[in-house]
């Protein structure tokens, strides 16, 4: 995968919806490309708090994963 076709899937789900109908959009690409977070709201009168809430849910939920991965890792290097 490009690093970039994130990016553009999100421009074509905009343009999709229309200039009427945008509420907010917000695409995360890490450093290794893995995992993407991808959302589009398509509610221009969206609550701000509940587009932000959804995203750090995501993100906390993504980190809380990747913390886990390495504590596993570290508690296998010790066992060697």
């Amino acid at each position: 995968m490009k690093l970039s076709e994130p990016f553009t899937e999100m421009a074509a789900k905009i343009e999709l919806n229309g200039e009427g109908s945008f509420g907010g959009a917000v695409v995360i690409v890490p450093p290794d490309g893995d995992p993407i977070i991808s959302e589009l709201s398509v509610n221009p009168s969206a609550d701000v708090l509940r587009f932000w809430a959804k995203l750090k849910t995501e993100v906390d939920g993504l980190c809380q994963q990747l913390d886990e991965r390495a504590r596993n890792q570290q508690a296998f290097r010790g066992m060697r």
